[in-house]
């Protein structure tokens, strides 16, 4: 049996949270994918497939190979325009053997304490979304697996309670924060395991300070390595995520914390969902943001070391084709604008308006001609842009530079931003399709490192060379 989790789905309500992948925010104190791969686990599934989107970093990140559940992990893309499904229907044959299906913030929610009934096999389970669509399938029956594929919507053959299992979907931040509510209020024991959690209803992770002045009000949740300074207040009902650093003497009951959250000194919170430096209401989504660090802050994780290697292996790459360029840069450039083959039309500004930053574009004028495919072939028209990679104003590579407005939507799905002056598409001057773009930037985001980078480089230089060989410049007219 295998199953396939989709993260990448667009949830509006993950939206409040900030930059977060909803399918990390803590339920209960841990993330709501957790849940999936425990349920998973306990279905004797062996390979889990995760469908990446927003986020995908922070997932893979925190997934790994699933070695840590037992499990083996696999990870994909699908553009945002295509069906769910359509991942599914790449490779029909690898689920007739059975099918654990997850698309949307689903919580397979228990009614009991384990031990658990085992599904049987020739039965369907089906949660279906207000839109009709499905939220999640399990089946062990082919020929339902089958008919879902071939998008007919397959019949629904078992009862959830037989199961033990009350699936249902967070559908807002209302239904977010109830069910945080539910299970710090009792329902948690159902899910934490023996030594986590005590009589009282208190669930505290591993690698906790906690000094003796700190009042602990149970029922309460709090995550894995986290801080809290003396004379805080926690509880009843507060739901405290992982890496979650509470100061002196500040108070917290009714409320969700989110990982990686930092609350100073002398607050009072209380009915209210903190993700890093925003205070939503559960009620109608409305948020704060509290812009004083020393108030709440969202703690910051350090860059990954090999992203310095990567910067120096460019600097080094660049450095090298500023000194094999500059001279046929010199000499063809002036002879192209003189009998008007191309030139550079006027910049594009990507930076800040207080610290600009505006990069030349190369325009071909005439397609035709065999000069201008010539500085083009020989990656002559990207040489004002390696030079800004040489200054330390661009990386080599990462992503194509994106308009501080115009492009802002595509900037705030980014974790971290990488303006290069080479990217996937550099061999033709624009993208074929925005999709193919976003799904490049998210793609380059995760899997950046040094051979990446060298294969980018090689790739574009070379097949720019090949493309003007045979007479393809592919740039704009």
């Amino acid at each position: 049996m295998k199953a396939v989790f989709h993260t990448g789905v667009h949830v509006a309500w993950g939206d409040v949270l900030g930059d977060r992948p909803w399918c990390l925010a803590p339920v209960g104190g841990k993330p709501l994918i957790e849940y999936w791969l425990e349920w998973a686990v306990e279905l004797g599934v062996d390979e889990v497939r995760l469908v990446l989107g927003d986020g995908a970093y922070d997932v893979e990140a925190y997934c790994g190979d699933g070695s840590r559940w037992g499990l083996k992990a696999e990870f994909g893309f699908l553009k945002s325009t295509a069906v769910p499904e359509a991942y599914l229907r790449r490779s029909p044959d690898i689920w007739s053997d059975g099918l654990l299906y997850i698309c949307g913030p689903v919580f397979p929610g228990r009614t009991c304490l384990p031990p658990w009934p085992k599904p049987a096999d020739g039965t369907t389970w089906m949660l279906q979304n207000t839109d009709t669509t499905v939220a999640c399938l399990l089946s062990r029956q082919p020929k339902t697996i089958e008919a879902f594929l071939k998008s007919s919507m397959p019949p629904a053959t078992g009862v959830w309670a037989d199961l033990a299992l009350a699936p249902s979907t967070i559908n807002n931040i209302k239904s977010y924060y109830d069910l945080n509510m539910r299970l710090v209020g009792g329902e948690s024991a159902r899910y934490v395991p023996p030594g986590y959690s005590s009589r009282d209803g208190a669930s505290i992770g591993y690698n906790v300070l906690i000094p003796p002045s700190v009042e602990l009000r149970a029922p309460l949740t709090i995550g894995n390595d986290c801080r809290i300074h003396p004379m805080a207040v926690v509880g009843p009902n507060a739901v405290i995520g992982s890496h979650v650093i509470i100061d002196q003497q500040t108070e917290l009951s009714e409320c969700v914390v989110l990982d990686g959250t930092y609350l100073g000194r002398n607050l009072e919170i209380n009915g209210r969902i903190v993700s890093g430096t925003r205070i939503i209401s559960p009620v109608d989504g409305s948020v704060v943001e509290i812009a004083e660090p020393w108030l709440i802050a969202q703690l910051k994780t350090q860059s990954r070391g090999s992203d310095f290697g990567r910067g120096l292996a460019g600097w080094v790459i660049a450095v090298c084709l500023i000194v094999l360029q500059a001279i046929p840069f010199i000499l063809l450039y002036p002879l192209l604008r003189w009998r008007g083959i191309g030139r550079y039309r006027r910049s594009t500004r990507i930076g800040p308006r207080d610290k600009p930053l505006r990069i030349p574009v190369w325009m071909t004028l005439n397609p035709q001609s065999r000069l201008g495919r010539a500085f083009v072939g020989l990656s002559l028209d990207l040489f004002p842009l390696v030079c800004l990679a040489g200054l330390g104003r661009l990386w080599l590579c990462g992503h194509a530079p994106l308009h501080p407005e115009r492009d802002q939507p595509l900037r705030k799905r980014l974790l971290r931003y990488f303006p290069a002056a080479i990217c996937y598409f550099t061999r033709r001057s624009i993208s074929d399709e925005r999709e193919t773009e976003i799904a490049d930037a998210l793609y380059y985001e995760r899997y950046r490192s040094i051979a990446e980078d060298l294969r980018i480089v090689l790739r574009t230089l070379v097949g720019r060379f090949l493309d003007a060989l045979s007479g393809d410049s592919g740039q704009l007219e």
